[in-house]
């Protein structure tokens, strides 16, 4: 007889946070039912007025309160009409609007579910299909064919997807598309005016055109703002702009056609996560509050939400302009913490939802323990100890002491003194640890490896990786390092010559060194590792690396290989790939450090730049700078 290995029993409280409201949790209704009420009363008030002018809210909780399920259960009960973008922290002042429009398409590719489509696919087939019916409406004596094209996309909005994206008839679909570009475009620039505009909704109207994915794949990187190639132009008819807008404006103009679009539809629901970390970069803090006051003047038709700790939140508004303060602050939702009552049935529903009966195996001392926590994710963290405890034996974790008065001048000492320890250790090469040391490694290798297992899911998921965005993360990982390393930061210039994004660093002994990115391709990659090989000639004595997604589109061009060529046959310049291992480590460092400054973890940021020296000593970004 076989061996059947024994199924561990789920543990109904493992779970304690929401990342994205893509997500699906147990949602237990009853809890914040008012204030869930309250942000539908608000995107049903967008809906109805006549203006569609966008709203803010601010949904206001401690650090584990339930503001991002909030948001899960928005998304389970509204993605059907209405579009949810969610947008996490900005990192690189120079591109906080190029930020907000990626992660916005990043949500638009989100399938809605139970249908085999997307979220851009429904506002667009929404949009497109109401501006068709109201032109044809409009005409005193519309055709045959155009009236019965009116009566199937009022049957169905998503019949432009289903019947126009046919490939049964090509000569068929190339005329219904034209049709619907003709009449849209005429709309938009009757309503809105030409320009960059009208080129955005162009390319969203041939992205719904096509029915095979190559070709939709050429219109999506036209839309995140890079360049063409020949072929590419010519499988679609677009122009390449990128070289007469910058990557801000054209993120901006695109946000605002989706919100114009969405007049057609429904209102966006805008939602800005895990902003707490902004306090520890005054440029990019400010930047982001003149950012969002102008979505405010340029995007109708959106209920942009904020989701902040309290006393953050207090903070941001007393640095803000006021008026930035009063359009994000319209409305401001408070998720207070629930009472021991509320929190019991909370955890009793998530029990029966794995057929766990809480009660049986929770004695009323641990209830006492349980229900004394500070949040709901704190309450859910006890009852998950306490579950393994009870149903699995495992120990309990041990509660840290807390001290004050001069017992904590003495703790304060001893710290000191073991990091004292730590470095001289370090310095002697010395790997012994002491059993502190080694239980909180063990315990940080834990989140690590968590960490490590989302990084490895989100790496095969449809992200844009951006140059801005990834040297704003370095920027963020050499702050957190800069004490541990003694280093220093800026930027360097060619002129009005673009360059490819890039952050220069500068440690004690004055030596330097710059890590830049140039994920984009064509003459934009050429024309920039041009003008950056220049900098490597005339800088000898710094140390450059420009670094290139693995995931990018391969180079070709005899021009640009002949540019990265020199590039590596020079004495201080380096072309290198980032390859899934690189790209790993780097998303797993700087997300552990942005959620500890969010308050999303709750572990001591010295201890893990500690563990992740040792782990991770082999990671291209720490070698350089422990080398240069």
């Amino acid at each position: 007889m076989k061996n059947i290995k024994r199924r561990r029993n789920v543990n109904p409280f493992g779970v304690s946070r929401v990342d994205n409201p893509f997500q699906d949790h147990v949602d237990l209704k009853t809890l914040f039912s008012a204030q869930f009420t309250r942000l539908k009363s608000i995107i049903d008030e967008i809906s109805d007025d006549k203006n569609h002018q966008s709203r803010g809210v601010i949904i206001a909780g401690e650090p584990g309160a339930g503001k991002t399920h909030l948001i899960m259960r928005l998304a389970k009960e509204r993605i059907g009409s209405n579009r949810i973008l969610f947008i996490r922290q900005p990192n690189n002042p120079d591109a906080v609007f190029y930020h907000i429009y990626a992660r916005i398409v990043e949500s638009l590719v989100q399938k809605v579910p139970e249908t085999q489509y997307t979220q851009i696919e429904y506002l667009l087939a929404k949009s497109f299909s109401k501006i068709f019916i109201n032109d044809v409406l409009n005409q005193k004596k519309p055709g045959p064919k155009m009236l019965a094209m009116k009566a199937m996309l009022e049957k169905d909005h998503l019949n432009l997807l289903k019947k126009l994206g046919s490939n049964n008839n090509e000569e068929k679909r190339l005329k219904n598309w034209r049709a619907i570009e003709k009449r849209t475009l005429e709309w938009w620039g009757s309503t809105h005016g030409w320009g960059i505009g009208a080129a955005v909704v162009r390319a969203f109207v041939k992205y719904c055109s096509y029915p095979d994915f190559a070709r939709r794949e050429i219109v999506r990187k036209w839309l995140i703002g890079l360049e063409l190639s020949k072929y590419e132009i010519r499988q679609t008819e677009l122009e390449n702009i990128n070289d007469k807008i910058s990557s801000e404006e054209f993120a901006l103009e695109a946000i605002s056609v989706l919100g114009k679009l969405s007049v057609q539809d429904e209102p966006l629901i805008l939602v800005f996560d895990q902003l707490e970390g902004l306090k520890y970069n005054e440029d990019l803090l400010m930047k982001f509050g003149e950012d969002i006051k102008e979505l405010f003047t340029h995007i109708p038709n959106c209920v942009i939400i904020f989701n902040f700790f309290p006393d953050r939140w207090e903070e941001y508004s007393n640095i803000f302009d006021e008026s930035i303060v009063q359009r994000m602050s319209k409305d401001i939702i408070a998720l207070n913490t629930p009472s021991q009552a509320e929190m019991k049935t909370l955890l009793r529903f998530r029990a029966k939802k794995f057929n766990v009966d809480i009660d049986s195996i929770c004695l009323k001392e641990d209830f006492d323990v349980i229900l004394k926590g500070i949040s709901i994710r704190n309450v859910l963290n006890k009852a998950s100890d306490y579950y393994k405890f009870r149903k699995e034996g495992i120990p309990l974790p041990q509660q840290i002491q807390k001290f004050t008065g001069f017992d904590n001048k003495i703790t304060e000492e001893l710290d000191k003194l073991k990091q004292q320890i730590s470095w001289i250790r370090e310095y002697l090469n010395i790997e012994a640890l002491s059993d502190d040391e080694q239980k909180e490694m063990t315990e940080i290798r834990k989140f690590l490896r968590k960490y490590e297992e989302n990084a490895v899911k989100d790496y095969e998921k449809y992200l844009i990786v951006s140059d801005s965005d990834d040297i704003g993360k370095i920027d963020i990982i050499i702050k957190t390092l800069m004490d541990d390393y003694l280093l220093s930061t800026s930027k360097t210039r060619l002129g009005r010559k673009k360059l490819p994004e890039h952050i220069k660093i500068k440690d004690i002994d004055n030596k330097n060194i710059v890590i830049s990115f140039l994920h984009i391709d064509g003459k934009s990659f050429s024309s920039r590792i041009k003008n950056f090989n220049s900098i490597v000639w005339e800088t000898p004595d710094t140390m450059f690396y420009l670094y290139r997604d693995k995931r990018a589109p391969a180079i070709h061009t005899k021009k640009s290989l002949n540019e990265i060529k020199w590039l590596n046959s020079s004495d201080n310049g380096n072309f290198r790939t980032l390859n899934k291992d690189d790209r790993i480590k780097l998303e797993v460092i700087y997300k552990i450090i942005t959620d500890i400054q969010n308050r999303e973890l709750d572990i001591n940021i010295n201890s893990v730049i500690k563990v992740i020296k040792h782990l991770y000593n082999n990671f291209w970004l720490l070698k350089l700078i422990d080398t240069e």
